[in-house]
């Protein structure tokens, strides 16, 4: 479902016009996969052959691995469309379905960066 959700995610900022596209994902093996440059002969290799070539539609694309802990966003969203309760695109501002999320993810984010030891002295 990831990698399908990147094809569509990326025809969408096509579609857009945009410039620029940042990938996250907290799954190493899509990660490695869009980064990689053989073909895939996985069971979703067409799925990420065709996320490559639409990646190459961007002047500037970056791809990287963020951690579960700091993802939960997705986890929101997922749930949502899982039920029929999301059928909606958003530009601009953070929806409000998703805000405390976000801000849970932020801050999981730069705790994960700091590592567990740092604020012990």
């Amino acid at each position: 479902m990831e990698v399908e959700a990147c094809r569509a995610g990326l025809l969408f900022g096509i579609h857009q016009g945009w410039l620029e596209v940042e990938i996250e994902s907290n799954s190493i093996l899509l990660i490695a996969a869009l980064k990689r440059e053989e073909i895939d002969l996985s069971e979703v290799g067409q799925v990420v052959d065709d996320c490559k070539a639409y990646m190459a539609a961007f002047q500037v694309v970056q791809v990287r691995h963020i951690f579960r802990e700091a993802n939960g966003v997705v986890d929101r969203l997922a749930h949502l469309a899982r039920r029929g309760m999301l059928d909606d695109v958003w530009l601009g501002e953070t929806p409000a379905i998703i805000q405390d999320v976000l801000y849970e993810d932020i801050s999981h984010l730069y705790a994960v960066a700091r590592g567990p030891d740092r604020d012990k002295k």
